[in-house]
């Protein structure tokens, strides 16, 4: 057992010395240790620098070669043509098959009603006007010519079915004209 005989005061005095000078010792050791990491690692940042110096050097020279140029030019004109194919490849999702809907008029007529001209026209969103397939013909009598109207205005292709007045003044043998709305161009 070891026994102090100083004072209550200096034996305090002692210990604040005593943690004064470990934390002295401490922070000279933590410089020592940044300074030699410092010493060790400036040269291999100076080969870094020099390295990057001499890249940036043969990176300008090689942006003069007429050969790099005509490689900007072709990465452009890939980039051109990778937009223009995502604006084809998106209407092409867009597009409306009027086959469909033709087929689907042509499958409809009734035996007696013959179809001697389509035509189709495209909307006109100027005047709010739908995309219209204009079918005209002859039927061997009203009967089947209300029948096929009847069928086309059922049709999932049209939202309207337009038929003028004349197709109702013959009885029999007479010739007809339907105005056929598409309902939806983006199928």
């Amino acid at each position: 057992m070891a026994m102090n005989l100083l004072p209550r005061e200096y034996q305090e005095e002692l210990k604040s010395e005593r943690i004064k000078r470990l934390a002295a010792a401490t922070g000279v050791a933590f410089f020592l240790i940044g300074a030699v990491n410092i010493i060790l690692l400036l040269p291999s940042w100076v080969l870094f620098e020099v390295q990057e110096r001499e890249m940036l050097r043969q990176l300008d020279a090689l942006k003069k070669n007429p050969a790099f140029s005509r490689i900007a030019d072709i990465e452009y004109e890939i980039g051109s043509l990778n937009s223009e194919i995502r604006a084809f490849n998106d209407l092409e999702k867009r597009r409306f098959e009027i086959a469909q809907a033709l087929m689907s008029v042509l499958d409809s007529r009734p035996a007696g009603i013959s179809v001697t001209n389509i035509v189709f026209s495209v909307a006109d969103p100027k005047r709010s006007q739908p995309s219209q397939i204009s079918v005209q013909g002859t039927a061997v009598n009203r009967d089947l010519l209300l029948k096929f109207a009847a069928t086309n205005e059922t049709n999932t292709f049209f939202k309207k079915v337009n038929s003028p007045i004349s197709n109702l003044l013959k009885e029999a043998n007479l010739n007809y004209s339907l105005v056929l709305d598409l309902a939806n161009e983006s199928r």
